[in-house]
């Protein structure tokens, strides 16, 4: 059989991109000598553009574009506030929780907030959280290698609340102090926050207080705002310093995330 007899078949099939390559290339050479083929392939190629026009859906108009982005970003807020509220349901479990809970409604002994409000490490510790520094060790590795590197009494802070993941850590120096910066990643909805916990070893309280103060049991928690960031600081009777940083949550959200750490029920068990 000729490719002349066969050109309807084989044109479609050619303009579907169906044939296989020694077929197409065959056919290729066939219509390039023949004039009436070649036409024909060329006739099926624009009624087939005519089809595939008219069944192509129209554009949407501008208006309706601006109302689906419009509901879409609607969307993203419910999502992240109910992401957020899900949070305060999961950040203050258990009797001994409840009770920070209930002082975290006093703030007591309020100092200005801002940076001639802040300790000199707690200052330094906010520096470190906006560097971009490269970590040391990642994952489930990162409890061990800190028993081993830093002190072996430390443990990661761990939290209660959903979608926070210890990333790593590294070992720094704050103001003459030793200590190690964790990184967390926390989910928030479809976001993704950076969070910091600064570990410091033999710190005086003087330097890690400022902004406004909480009691939470018999340890004081320091709340601060400065240059856009929000840090939680407190001192354990071991006179581990830890102060918790974020640039994207706000200072209440940061505050009910320190208090479900496993570092603040010890506190209020006396531990």
């Amino acid at each position: 059989m000729s490719l002349c007899t066969s050109i309807d078949t084989l044109a479609m099939a050619f303009l579907d991109d169906e044939l296989a390559g020694e077929e197409r290339r065959e056919l290729e050479l066939h219509i390039h000598d023949c004039a009436a083929c070649r036409k024909h392939v060329e006739t099926e190629r624009e009624e087939l553009g005519l089809l595939r026009g008219k069944l192509a859906a129209p554009p949407a108009p501008d208006l309706l574009r601006a109302r689906i982005a419009r509901s879409l970003d609607a969307e993203d807020v419910v999502a992240t506030r109910d992401q957020r509220r899900r949070w305060s349901q999961w950040v203050l479990p258990g009797s001994a929780i409840l009770a920070a809970a209930a002082a975290l409604l006093v703030f007591v002994a309020g100092k200005p907030p801002g940076p001639a409000g802040v300790g000199a490490v707690a200052q330094e510790g906010m520096r470190q959280h906006e560097r971009s520094m490269p970590l040391e060790v990642q994952g489930a590795s990162t409890g061990p290698w800190l028993h081993e590197h830093f002190t072996p009494s430390v443990e990661p802070p761990t939290f209660t609340a959903p979608g926070i993941r210890l990333v790593g850590a590294r070992l720094t120096a704050v103001n003459g102090h030793d200590g190690a910066l964790l990184a967390y990643d926390v989910r928030l909805a479809d976001a993704r926050i950076g969070l910091t916990a600064l570990v410091i070893r033999d710190v005086r309280p003087e330097e890690l207080d400022g902004g406004q103060e909480i009691q939470v049991g018999n340890r004081v928690l320091h709340v601060m705002e400065s240059g856009g960031k929000t840090a939680v600081t407190f001192i354990d009777s071991d006179r581990m310093g830890y102060a918790f940083m974020s640039d994207r949550l706000s200072p209440d959200e940061l505050v009910r995330l320190v208090v479900s750490t496993d570092l603040i029920g010890r506190v209020q068990q006396g531990r």
